[in-house]
């Protein structure tokens, strides 16, 4: 076998470490510049953009070798927490904020976001300088069914209510996992429910509906068909320029 190339425990070629470096940097850095875009279309940027800025700038210098990753995971990992914070502040930009000592729509995305990124930065941070393991073939069931499963409840939130909605996606979630045992899961779910609704209703009294409205239905299309139509007009304006 040529040297730097080593063998992945099914016995086929796994990439070196130059090359888990390039494409890693690459697919971070492509995202980081999606994003950046996207700063361009929100009132609020400069938070975003300036955290896009970084991580495009951070992931071009790996992928070039300038950056050392010495635990690849880590790494481009916390990188990639980084950004999923970036989108959520570009997707909660337009949301009112704190006023005073009330909480306002945006103040708890944000806040996560913020909370997200400073930990992926953490973790990207000691990723560059401890020693840690290489980058390894994954599944895409598990990522893609929890990502599913974030889109579902925002799209549930507002027509079924935070109950049914975050039971939902909860449930939707633990798809991802070969491990799944329908008795504990329901048992976890309702217990994840009942805690966000002690911590966001009882606790922190944001206004959530609790229960579907009587039309959540024809609500949960027109969000659809709202949707199609924003991804729409953001295409026809990224063509006009």
């Amino acid at each position: 076998m040529s040297e730097g190339v080593s063998s992945s425990p099914q016995g086929e070629p796994a990439r070196s470490g130059h090359q888990q470096h390039f494409l890693g940097g690459f697919i971070i850095a492509v995202i980081a510049l999606l994003l950046l875009w996207g700063t361009f279309y929100i009132s609020s940027p400069l938070a975003a953009r300036s955290l896009a800025i970084a991580v495009a700038v951070i992931a071009v210098g790996a992928a070039a070798g300038v950056i050392p990753a010495r635990s690849p995971q880590d790494f481009f990992g916390g990188l990639a927490l980084v950004e999923i914070a970036i989108f959520a502040l570009i997707a909660s930009a337009e949301l009112p904020g704190q006023r005073g000592f009330a909480f306002g729509p945006g103040t708890a995305p944000r806040l996560f976001a913020g909370v997200l990124a400073g930990l992926g930065l953490a973790v990207a941070l000691v990723g560059a300088v401890a020693e840690g393991p290489a980058i390894e073939r994954y599944r895409m069931r598990g990522p893609l069914l929890v990502t599913a499963s974030i889109l579902l409840f925002a799209a549930m939130i507002r027509p079924f209510g935070l109950i049914i909605s975050t039971f939902c996606a909860f449930m939707f979630s633990i798809l991802g996992s070969k491990e799944m045992r329908w008795i504990e899961s329901v048992i976890a779910a309702v217990g994840m429910t009942i805690f966000c609704w002690l911590l966001f209703v009882v606790l922190l009294n944001l206004p959530f509906q609790l229960w579907p409205q009587p039309n959540a239905p024809t609500i949960l299309l027109n969000q659809f068909g709202d949707l199609f139509k924003g991804l729409l007009t953001l295409l026809q304006k990224a063509i006009g320029h």
